[in-house]
């Protein structure tokens, strides 16, 4: 049986891209992916995020390195007080880590299910939010999972591809890497609009205190297709007043309220710009400059 790093070096080849650190990671993602949708946390939760844009919607332009998801129906909590809540929360995000430490086993990865264990679990806003981290080595692999969010959009059932979804594999090809071909290849989720995809992203961008390239970026892919911030204001307001719930979020949105600016250190960050497979366009510059004066007019509606 071929190695993991040999079948690494063959996604390289077939894509013809030449991130061997990225596609492993990918590769992993993935087997996280095809682990959640075949099993019977599938329906309770919605993929989405970077991810999922590059997965489900438009191609590989970037690599993402972690793994977002959303509860799939918050109306369950409702009622609940927060003790009830938070034990309720716990024992869902208990199941879902059970899932992910047999995967990373099989993977090779460091996790443990452990909920006290802070290397391996962090809890958010008294347990709605919660990010497992899967090791390898001095690095993890984040899986993060938000459990009480409002949901503007329905869902889509949609196909999450590969590297490889579009090469040319031959018969032997198929047979050698038989084993890491049967879960990585298309699958298909549950996934978020890309309205809502937008909608949270610009809620990032606002609420946090350091700001990413690739969400920008995201941004501007998604107003390529013709899902333009300026039409989805007020869903994009009613989100981040949902999530002020959290203090950090709070404080940083009142921060970016006083100054926000989109710094040379962002649009140069080395880490970021590796991520990317294709070069980012001109028109791109001109995206961001008409983007910050859309930001300003929604702070201004919060």
């Amino acid at each position: 049986m071929p190695s993991f790093s040999e079948f690494v070096g063959f996604v390289c080849e077939k894509s013809k891209v030449k991130k061997p650190n990225l596609i492993e990671k990918d590769i992993i993602l993935h087997k996280i992916l095809r682990e959640i949708y075949s099993s019977e946390l599938s329906e309770k939760y919605l993929f989405k995020g970077g991810s999922c844009l590059v997965k489900c919607y438009f191609g590989y332009y970037r690599f993402s390195v972690d793994l977002d998801f959303t509860w799939k129906n918050p109306e369950v909590w409702k009622g609940m007080g927060s003790k009830k809540l938070r034990k309720a929360l716990i024992k869902e995000a208990e199941i879902f880590g059970s899932l992910l430490e047999k995967t990373a086993s099989h993977l090779g990865l460091d996790f443990s299910n452990d909920i006290k264990n802070k290397k391996y679990f962090e809890f958010g806003g008294g347990g709605r939010m919660v990010t497992f981290k899967l090791w390898k080595d001095l690095e993890f692999i984040k899986v993060q999972i938000n459990f009480v969010e409002k949901i503007l959009f329905k869902e889509k059932r949609i196909l999450a591809k590969t590297l490889l979804s579009n090469a040319k594999l031959s018969k032997d090809e198929k047979i050698y890497f038989h084993d890491f071909l049967d879960f990585y290849k298309p699958i298909k989720v549950l996934a978020y609009d890309e309205r809502e995809i937008l909608c949270e992203k610009v809620r990032a961008i606002l609420t946090r205190r350091t700001q990413k390239l690739r969400d920008f970026y995201d941004l501007f892919k998604l107003s390529k297709r013709g899902i333009k911030i300026e039409n989805l204001e007020k869903e994009i307001v009613e989100k981040i007043k949902a999530s002020l719930y959290y203090k950090k979020y709070r404080e940083n949105l009142e921060r970016n309220k006083r100054i926000f600016k989109i710094g040379k250190e962002i649009l140069e960050d080395s880490f970021e710009r590796d991520l990317f497979i294709v070069q980012l366009p001109r028109e791109f510059e001109v995206f961001l400059a008409n983007f910050i004066k859309t930001l300003r007019k929604i702070l201004t509606l919060i």
